[in-house]
Parts: structure tokens; sequence; C-alpha cells
């Protein structure tokens, strides 16, 4: 999360996404105090189903249902490209790369 850049149309890239949309293996107390004390809203799903005290946190199931399609969708895209599946590169730039390669390559198959 401290490595992040979003670019934006004008300006210096933000440092902090608005929002962070999760599986419930991040619904953990931690990761919500990071999330929080960083004022990053959350939308993850909690993973008990027993009631904790105090309010409940507002959960979205539409948009995240949507969100989370949208990400599943895309890392089924990737993997159709073996190299990235077994990951025969040692080096996280080289393997980066070929992640921007089969982006590069999923996008133009998209716009044809």
């Amino acid at each position: 999360m401290e490595s992040i850049k979003i670019k934006s149309r004008k300006g210096r890239p933000r440092r902090r996404a608005r929002k962070v949309y999760a599986d419930t293996k991040y619904s953990t107390p931690l990761v919500r105090a990071y999330l929080d004390k960083k004022h990053i809203k959350s939308q993850i799903p909690s993973s008990t189903k027993k009631r904790r005290p105090g309010r409940p946190r507002i959960f979205d199931e539409a948009t995240y249902k949507k969100t989370r399609s949208t990400i599943e969708r895309f890392f089924s895209w990737l993997k159709n490209f073996k190299k990235l599946t077994v990951r025969y590169e040692r080096l996280a730039e080289v393997f980066l790369a070929f992640i921007l390669v089969a982006c590069f390559i999923i996008l133009w198959r998209v716009l044809k």
C-alpha cells in the first residue's frame, strides 16, 4: 500500500486509494485498523457470522460483486499466459514487464 501511485489527469499522483475492495481473507482487525488509520474506506465482507459490538460497517454488496467479478475476470485472462502462470522469471522487474505486455495484449484484443 505504501508504494501505490494513482495517476490523475493533472497534478501529482495520489499516494493512497479512496476505497479498497478485498476478499473475506482480508477481514482481519489488523487490516481494517490499517485502512482506518490511513482514512481509506474498505469494502470487505465480514468473515465471521457472529455479531461484534459497536456500529456495523457499511457494506455495498452490489458494488462489491461488480468490482470483484471484474477483477476475477481480469485474473482469468492473465492465466491464459503460461509464462505468467508458472512464473519462470526470477527477477521481479522481468515478471512485471511480462504482466505489462500481457495487459497490453488483452487490451489490444478487447479494442480490436
